[in-house]
């Protein structure tokens, strides 16, 4: 039954076309689709439990990006020796019912947010203008995502477009020490100049901030330094740069980076035929941003295959 709701919700038709070789497609972008499509016929089965982590790895999504999901998931169980509690946010698009069945095979009950209840926990902690946020933009969910479920406990939030090659507990260190907040370094991130300029300049000198994964335990930045931010994003709501700002001002007024090995977000194999080994290069994660998600299909078709002699 898992496997057959998870065909049924993921499974893609193949395209022809990715089979002609002189159709000018990128030979990168041509095995990512190929990739693309062969999970999407190869569901997961029911995996066994491991420990508990005591902290909330928190991660959101729409309906058209599950399958990136489940392989994201999928790379967290097979890397790390320990599991948090799973926390996804619905964009609206999805409801819990649907969820569920499809990812019956992780080991442990998820837990699904919608984004009403997001709005609701913004305006609980005291920020209409976040919950505001929320409701026009999908960047705004993301950010009152972090700010709201970060007062309650320790959460690790991650894009659903990173995989994960190892176990980052030695890393992330000590929940109880997450008190900031940390996110990952970037060499060229695009931000709000005007944004920026007006409550931190510092974002616009590198290294620059990329909001793509974030740890905290506590208040992200002051609240009328977010308030203030919040306002300024609300006329664009389809700008990401204004979240990815606000993000970075917290970074730079009163957190830290990660380390530099917990994941790359670098883009100079995004064509090539061969990419880069995450493993050979020391690497946790990576985080394929925007048009790198046919690397993403690509590397977890091959984490697929290598975790194929155990139970799938």
């Amino acid at each position: 039954m898992i496997r057959r709701a998870q065909r049924k919700a993921l499974a893609r038709k193949f395209a022809l076309g990715l089979l002609r070789p002189f159709s000018g497609m990128n030979v990168s972008v041509r095995l990512g689709e190929i990739a693309h499509n062969i999970l999407s016929r190869w569901p997961i089965r029911p995996q066994t439990a491991k420990p508990i982590a005591n902290f909330c790895y928190l991660t959101m999504c729409d309906r058209a990006h599950w399958l990136m999901l489940r392989e994201s998931l999928f790379s967290l169980y097979r890397s790390w020796n320990s599991l948090p509690e799973i926390t996804v946010v619905s964009d609206g698009s999805w409801t819990a019912n649907d969820f569920a069945e499809v990812f019956a095979w992780w080991p442990m009950p998820i837990t699904v947010l919608m984004r009403e209840e997001i709005c609701l926990s913004a305006l609980a902690a005291g920020f209409p203008e976040l919950a505001d946020y929320v409701r026009e933009s999908i960047w705004g969910l993301e950010l009152a995502t972090v700010t709201t479920q970060a007062k309650q406990r320790p959460v690790l939030y991650a894009d659903a477009d990173i995989l994960w090659f190892r176990d980052p507990a030695p890393l992330l260190g000590d929940p109880v020490s997450w008190d900031k907040p940390r996110a990952l370094r970037e060499s060229n991130c695009h931000q709000r100049r005007d944004m920026a300029l007006r409550h931190c300049p510092k974002v616009l000198e590198p290294p620059f901030v990329n909001a793509g994964m974030v740890a905290l335990h506590g208040e992200l930045m002051p609240p009328e330094i977010l308030r203030s931010m919040v306002q300024d994003a609300l006329p664009h709501p389809l700008d990401s740069s204004c979240q990815q700002t606000i993000i970075a001002t917290a970074v730079k007024l009163g957190g830290e980076f990660f380390p530099e090995k917990l994941s790359l977000v670098e883009f100079d194999d995004v064509h090539r035929f061969r990419s880069r080994n995450m493993k050979t290069e020391g690497y946790y994660s990576r985080h394929y941003v925007h048009w790198m998600r046919h690397l993403l299909y690509r590397d977890a078709l091959r984490l697929r295959f290598h975790f194929s002699a155990g139970p799938l």
